[in-house]
């Protein structure tokens, strides 16, 4: 029987350690927390069909606490003069739900087929040589497999420590991490605004984003930045959100912590021999808003399904590479796209990101579709408008077409786990990269 080492209980890696577990493999699960204190305790969407999908379970045993549809939405610029709202109907009103039971059920359908789950375990390094990866060392000693799968997140000891030969980006830019705070705070009066979620680009002219979400009982507040913050910045801003929306009491229900998430394109190597980077630690999210559950969630399906179909159980990179190269074409190519948007947004003032916004350079299919609504009839009206400082336009309409070229690129990786090929599709994709200073 091989031993799968899963490192982290991230989505993505207990999806692939149930998935593996129920063919018959050795998993373990090895995590830092205690179950107790698995995941951020605030709420995140997405497909709730792809859960039930992959645990067995119908939405309808879902608990009805646990999750929630999904208000309608208003982006809003820096000066807070423009509004471009967005409305969804009953077919697109997404759900969202809470963190912490979304895990548990990750956790229990892991251990129900079979995983071992080793929690308070804290993994320091990979145990490896020059060409393979052979486990981690942890507080409790070495934990030998044949596979570690890295989802142990951002900033993975796994990863950060592989050596340099085995080609994996191991480099964090600016821009490429958002530092939030999100709290939910009791509301104390029955106003409830038009749009539910508000989204402010550029909050108080700083390069991030914050929001205020008014639920039914319930205040939804993040502050967002790429730079790291501290409690000043959080009080200053939290002033800002009562003061705005005078119905957000002072007392937190949930939340009240910091997250650190992910906004840029995925790796474009993540395995190496015996190694497979899934979730996180691989940056599986959606650069634009940071949504990276349903990649997990599919990453860890792919994943074990190419691990359940290698017959020769031999876990080399050139096995390894099929997963890698099958999610890149499947999601990563379209999720790449939007980085481009996102990064000549933050790399232009605030009164730019005002401009575009005013003069409808910017509009809802953009926020909401990163890039989507590219007709040459809107592209022609974008230019007339645009034109007006055609500086900030074609800083928008460098990043769409930067992040397009890119999402051309991950739809096309090398056939085959060839160094030098990699190595100049991955230098292709890092080209289009526009830089946030």
């Amino acid at each position: 029987m091989k031993k799968i080492i899963v490192a982290g209980a991230g989505h993505a890696g207990l999806v692939a350690a149930a998935l593996l577990a129920e063919n018959g493999f050795d998993v373990t699960v090895i995590e830092k927390n205690p179950r107790s204190a698995m995941g951020h305790d605030w709420e995140d969407r997405f497909d709730f069909s792809l859960l039930s999908e992959i645990t067995g379970k119908d939405i309808s045993g879902f608990p009805e606490d646990c999750w929630r549809y999904r208000g309608d939405c208003a982006f809003i610029s820096p000066s807070k003069r423009k509004k471009i709202e967005i409305f969804y109907d009953e077919n697109s009103r997404q759900k969202v739900m809470w963190r912490k039971p979304l895990l548990d059920m990750l956790i229990d359908n892991a251990e129900e087929k079979g995983a071992k789950i080793l929690f308070e375990t804290q993994i320091f390094s990979p145990v490896c040589d020059e060409s393979r990866v052979k486990g981690v060392i942890t507080a409790q000693g070495e934990i030998t497999g044949d596979i570690v799968i890295d989802s142990a997140g951002v900033f993975s000891p796994v990863k950060m420590n592989l050596p340099d030969s085995f080609g994996i980006d191991k480099e964090i830019k600016r821009g490429d991490l958002f530092y939030a705070w999100r709290a939910y705070f009791n509301k104390v009066s029955d106003e409830t605004p038009k749009t539910q979620f508000e989204v402010y680009l550029y909050h108080e002219c700083e390069q991030g984003l914050s929001w205020c979400c008014t639920n039914k009982n319930t205040v939804d507040i993040l502050i967002g930045r790429i730079d790291e913050f501290g409690s000043e910045k959080i009080d200053e801003q939290l002033a800002i959100f009562r003061k705005d929306h005078p119905w957000t009491g002072d007392k937190i229900i949930n939340g009240g912590q910091f997250g650190i998430i992910p906004v840029r394109r995925p790796l474009t190597l993540m395995v190496a021999n015996g190694y497979a980077a899934a979730g996180d630690s691989a940056f599986m999210t959606t650069p634009m808003n940071g949504m990276g559950i349903d990649l997990s969630l599919n990453a860890g399906r792919i994943l074990a399904e190419t691990l359940v179909k290698n017959a020769k159980n031999d876990y080399t990179a050139d096995v390894l590479w099929k997963y890698n190269r099958r999610f890149h074409i499947e999601y990563g190519a379209a999720v790449s796209k939007n980085e481009g948007l996102k990064n000549a947004l933050l790399s232009i003032p605030s009164e730019g990101v005002d401009f575009l916004f005013e003069n409808d350079v910017i509009q809802s299919a953009d926020l909401s579709g990163a890039g989507k609504n590219m007709d040459f009839k809107t592209l022609m009206g974008k230019f007339a408008r645009g034109m007006k400082k055609p500086e900030y336009f074609f800083a928008i309409v460098n990043g769409l077409i930067k992040g397009g070229e890119a999402s051309s690129l991950y739809a096309k990786p090398p056939v085959n786990f060839e160094k030098a090929a990699i190595e100049k599709w991955s230098r292709a994709i890092g080209s289009k990269r526009i830089e946030i200073l």
